[in-house]
């Protein structure tokens, strides 16, 4: 087997100047350490840890009840603000730092310092939100004019003064917050909704078509953006717009399309992203509660209780994660289902890339995953290589194993590729130096990799 410092050069090499097209959401993400300080600044929820907060937020007291019930819960969360509990958040609340957030946005800033060519399209973009970009030169932006689609730089693309703000609440096991302490290092996301945003594009949806003639591959999301605030009769007319768009980016050349989920919230917003969106991707990444929302959502019902990051991880679980994806595949009709879990990446497939280039991405996930996790930024590719100093999860590594011998197939030093299932341990940071983002590193690093062994590049 390769050693892994030169499986990692051989990897970037690779994906150099790989041209990828990355849409919605990007924001500014404002962090802010759950400590006595904030606790301070919000209303005391009448049952912290217990109390299940309302969508969207609208108040102190809500916000306090969210982060209570996600640190309980042990598991990442998000849910959106009105826009006047927002603006009173901006007004009254410092942030301990701030940084690239949404979705597109962070996968834009890892594509850029892996030394990709992303051409990325964001609905709002401020001279604030263009300074979050870290190689801004890099990105391309693409305008239409007279009917015909050309690039510039992202710098000269900024298009509005206002900045879509998102308030990311960290915590790490054991801080307490009105005597809820929590169960796992994660974060409770407050994600604001401007009422620019509505999942068009204006003449760019009509000459997509030439922005897919130009990249191999799509990272969409921002999807689960919508408010009722944005449409008129339902979310069915957006997502069947967005649906359209899609096909039309696929309809002048090949273009694999990646859709990474995001929790919500709102029932009906959830019900319109599956039957609208997902079923349109090549693969869906997910991380576990969003694999159990789509469970659930689907009433699949494969499993009698999905597993939980509340309790204590036992190897087993990822069976219950392989149903799952498996059954969430099958379902929506796509070619393949991509979960991050704090112990394995597990990707479920038919008829996609190869077993070797699944397994390729997923070991290069783990590595830009640990590596996030380790630095709280990816700016360059030689950053990876503190990401090979974290060993591969010996729990993951036992997951794995179970998984091979239910399947009747083998694993080499815990990896498992076969005609159906690719799954890598995770190379786990025990005290990272932030959370968010991670899954969306995970996500966007496998896709490309993939992409670009697949192509032979």
């Amino acid at each position: 087997m390769q050693d892994a410092h030169a499986q990692l050069e051989a990897d970037i090499a690779v994906l150099e100047d790989l041209p990828v097209f990355v849409a919605y959401n990007a924001n500014v993400d404002a962090i802010v350490r759950v400590d006595e300080d904030l606790e301070s600044f919000l209303d005391r929820p009448s049952d912290p840890g217990v109390d299940v907060p309302p969508s969207p937020l609208k108040s102190k007291r809500e916000l306090a009840a969210a982060i209570a019930h996600t640190m309980a819960a042990g598991q990442g969360d998000e849910i959106a603000m009105t826009d006047s509990f927002a603006t009173i958040l901006e007004s009254e609340l410092p942030p301990d730092s701030q940084q690239m957030g949404g979705q597109a946005g962070i996968m834009t800033n890892l594509l850029t310092a892996l030394g990709t060519a992303p051409i990325t399209y964001t609905y709002l973009l401020s001279e604030r939100q263009s300074s979050m970009f870290e190689h801004p030169e890099e990105v391309r932006y693409p305008t239409v004019e007279d009917g015909q689609v050309s690039y510039v730089p992202l710098p000269e693309a900024v298009n509005t003064d206002r900045t879509k703000l998102n308030w990311v609440f960290e915590f790490r096991e054991g801080d307490e917050c009105f005597g809820v302490t929590a169960t796992e290092d994660t974060r409770f996301i407050a994600a604001s909704r401007p009422p620019e945003f509505d999942l068009t594009a204006g003449e760019l949806d009509e000459a997509i078509d030439q922005v897919g003639e130009d990249v191999d591959g799509a990272l969409l999301a921002g999807y689960h953006n919508l408010t009722p605030d944005h449409v008129a009769d339902g979310y069915e007319e957006t997502h069947r717009h967005a649906r359209e768009v899609i096909n039309r980016l696929r309809s002048g050349n090949d273009v694999d399309v990646h859709i990474e989920y995001a929790v919500t919230h709102d029932d009906d917003l959830r019900e319109s992203m599956y039957n609208l969106i997902l079923p349109e991707a090549n693969v869906v990444g997910a991380d576990t509660h969003e694999l159990t929302m789509l469970h659930d959502d689907a009433s699949l019902a494969v499993v009698a209780a999905p597993p939980s990051e509340a309790t204590t991880f036992e190897p087993d679980e990822i069976l219950d994660h392989y149903r799952m994806l498996e059954a969430v595949r099958e379902e929506l009709g796509i070619d393949c289902v991509q979960l991050h879990a704090m112990e394995y990446h597990l990707a479920v497939m038919e008829s996609y890339h190869s077993p070797e280039a699944l397994r390729r991405g997923l070991e290069f996930a783990a590595v830009n995953a640990a590596a996030k996790a380790a630095r709280g930024e990816i700016t360059s590719p030689d950053d990876l290589e503190i990401g090979l100093e974290y060993e591969p999860s010996a729990m993951g590594c036992e997951a794995i194993e179970l998984l091979a011998d239910h399947l009747d197939e083998t694993t080499e030093d815990g990896v498992l590729e076969a005609p159906t299932v690719a799954a890598c341990p995770n190379r786990v940071v025990d005290e990272p130096a932030g959370t968010v983002g991670i899954g969306d590193i995970v996500s966007s690093s496998s896709f490309i990799l993939e992409l670009a062994v697949t192509t032979d590049r």
